[in-house]
């Protein structure tokens, strides 16, 4: 049962990161919970209705979204969350973002049936040099 809803989930966040590179408005309402809060990697907290005005300006437009390894998940009664490595190149208010990894973690809920995320943190991977010992 916990493999099923975790596959379940992965599933959906495939499919809401795919509607964040469309566009596609039914997608992302569909899996995005009306209080859906987005803090991206420089601690800006966007709502669901704020990310998606941003989307569908090209404010915020993705070139490149996507896994780069396994998806973690952990599973309860009706909240799942998971944690995944991805790589993301985008333009914010004409700025481009060059291509980088981050880490992902998004916490769905289950509402009626239906899984939708609620939270998204997005962290950026730094590669700094070791500390000499």
């Amino acid at each position: 049962m916990t493999d099923d809803v975790a596959s379940q989930v992965i599933m959906a966040e495939q499919d809401r990161i795919q509607c964040l590179l469309d566009v596609d408005r039914g997608t992302y309402d569909r899996l995005h919970a009306a209080e859906y809060r987005l803090c991206n990697p420089t601690g800006t907290v966007w709502t669901k209705a704020e990310y998606l005005d941003l989307l569908t300006t090209g404010r915020v437009a993705y070139r490149e979204l996507g896994l780069t390894g396994d998806v973690d998940a952990i599973v309860g009664t009706d909240v799942v969350v998971l944690r995944y490595r991805c790589v993301i190149e985008l333009t914010v208010d004409g700025a481009d973002i060059p291509r980088h990894d981050a880490w992902h973690t998004d916490v769905y809920t289950n509402a009626s049936g239906t899984w939708r995320c609620v939270w998204s943190q997005a962290t950026g991977i730094m590669d700094l040099p070791l500390a000499a010992p």
